[in-house]
């Protein structure tokens, strides 16, 4: 088995030859990529929501570098499915880096009433 072959089966790299949609996601590298890349996310610590798509194309392209035998295809296209799936998989997940407990403390504050005298709370 050459190394080609690891990566793209014959027929999908004839569809994306003629320019066809292709579904990666029986590939052997398909689940490790993905996983990874959702690692890489969460490690870092300037993620957003409003980041994440792009964060996820950045880090999918880094991946597929090692791959050598997926320069031949586009590889834009693989990005944006790779970005789309981690996108899709990471949808919930808060990427709030601030403590827990200021979080808590902060939405407190937001329900508290605009009572003058109770808009500090006591401490026992």
């Amino acid at each position: 088995m050459t190394p080609f072959q690891n990566i793209l089966t014959l027929d999908q790299f004839s569809l994306i030859r003629e320019g066809k949609s292709v579904s990666f996601s029986d590939c052997p590298w398909w689940t490790d990529c993905i996983s990874q890349v959702k690692i890489w996310i969460c490690q870092d610590r300037t993620t957003t929501k409003d980041n994440l798509y792009e964060k996820a194309m950045n880090y999918a392209r880094n991946y597929l570098c090692g791959i050598q035998e997926l320069s031949p295809v586009c590889k834009d296209d693989v990005v944006r499915e790779i970005a789309d799936e981690v996108e899709k998989n990471l949808k919930d997940v808060s990427f709030d880096q601030r403590p827990p407990a200021s979080v808590i403390a902060q939405h407190i504050r937001m329900n508290l009433p605009e009572d003058p005298e109770k808009r500090f709370i006591r401490l026992r």
